[in-house]
């Protein structure tokens, strides 16, 4: 009989986190605004209503979103920019 193979805890649970990756400031983004006018930046957004974040996920995990994929809470309209 062999030894089980080990393996990441975390996976066995499918525990996650999400955390964020901006740490800008003020100054940057008054240096951001200015050049984006002047070059045709297009955001390419897809919003997922909060209980449908398993399905953004999957999304993510199969490359069928192009862009960025965003949870959003409360009232806000489902929709792709």
């Amino acid at each position: 009989m062999s030894d089980i193979p080990a393996f990441p805890y975390s996976l066995f649970w499918e525990e996650r986190q999400v955390r964020s990756t901006a740490n800008l400031t003020r100054k940057d983004a008054e240096d951001y605004f200015p050049l984006a006018r002047r070059v045709p930046v297009r955001s390419h957004i897809t919003t997922y209503p909060l209980a449908m974040a398993n399905v953004a996920l999957a999304d993510l995990r199969r490359g069928a979103v192009h862009g960025v994929a965003v949870l959003v809470m409360g009232a806000w309209q489902e929709r792709e920019t």
